[in-house]
């Protein structure tokens, strides 16, 4: 569904690209901040798709009642996720979909906040530690994801929804996890249904998972044997010390995981400092399954492209 919601986006960006063309017009930014999103300022949708979503205290979490469970509350709010996810997308604008992507995060983001809120009130002191430590290594892969996502709009109109879907699919992903921490420290019976737990396991990929799926090395130019390597650093030749990971071209740049500057489920972006400016790589597949391996000096100037299969 959150692929349809992007095709929708793309389509609405070319139509838009393709009418103005000839005319200088200036392009919208919606920018929101995915980390910083206050209730105030974005539980509102300016009567957007009221034929399918209930506006009214969609973003607020209903008070919990100590008799209710964790399953049913979760439920509770996956009900309302249900209500965005089935929105008429077709029908709005970018601007709407911004609104309605960060509202919809927002969902989620409240559950988080409130489930950690009670964990953090029953969970014994060593258990907690642990958590904490957990939840602040998801918090940094989140903001990776997020950053990667809202990189491939190149600063458009587009970047808030690629933001704001991101932030919400692993927000909703981590919320599951939380809930099943505090049923267990509730004794009280937990489940994951087989649907929701595959959209859980594709929201919240590990940085290591996306670099298993570029590993090895890709042939770009057969008659000298060039190639790009992506390899594991105890493995490789080139290994970059301090690394798990390393990329390296032939006769060209050394880089490593350490140089992550943000990931998706099918792309890495790289971030360098060369000689006083920034240089920035992305990793990516293509249509045909190969890579592309995309260098510049800034996110929306990556215009020198190897193509290997």
């Amino acid at each position: 569904m959150k692929r349809k919601i992007i095709a929708i986006s793309l389509c609405i960006m070319f139509i838009l690209l393709c009418s103005g063309c000839g005319a200088k017009t200036e392009e919208m930014q919606f920018s929101i901040p995915v980390e910083r999103l206050q209730p105030e300022e974005n539980r509102h949708t300016e009567d957007v798709n009221a034929e399918n979503v209930n506006n009214e205290n969609l973003n607020d979490i209903e008070e919990k009642s100590e008799a209710e469970s964790i399953q049913d509350e979760i439920a509770k709010v996956e009900d309302k996720s249900y209500e965005y996810e089935n929105a008429d997308w077709s029908s709005m604008g970018q601007q709407e979909m911004n609104q309605l992507t960060a509202q919809w995060y927002q969902l989620w983001d409240d559950e988080l906040n409130s489930l950690w809120s009670r964990l953090s009130d029953e969970l014994d002191a060593e258990t907690k530690a642990k958590v904490l430590d957990e939840q602040r290594a998801w918090i940094k892969r989140k903001e990776e994801n997020v950053r990667g996502a809202g990189a491939s709009a190149f600063g458009g109109s587009l970047q808030p929804q690629l933001e704001n879907s991101t932030a919400e699919e692993m927000t909703r992903a981590r919320a599951y996890i939380l809930a099943g921490y505090l049923a267990d420290v509730r004794n009280e019976s937990f489940t994951i249904p087989s649907e929701i737990q595959e959209s859980i396991d594709m929201a919240d990929p590990s940085l290591n998972d996306i670099f298993k799926k570029f590993e090895g090395q890709w042939v770009f130019d057969e008659e000298r044997g060039a190639c790009v390597g992506i390899e594991r650093t105890e493995t490789c030749a080139y290994g970059v010390e301090g690394s798990n990971w390393t990329v390296w071209v032939t006769g060209g740049d050394i880089i490593s995981d350490l140089d992550v500057y943000g990931y998706t489920g099918n792309s890495i972006i790289f971030k360098t400092a060369h000689d006083g400016y920034d240089a920035f790589y992305e990793l990516s597949f293509n249509l045909a399954d190969s890579i592309n391996f995309a260098y510049g000096t800034s996110l929306d100037a990556m215009d020198d492209v190897i193509v290997c299969d």
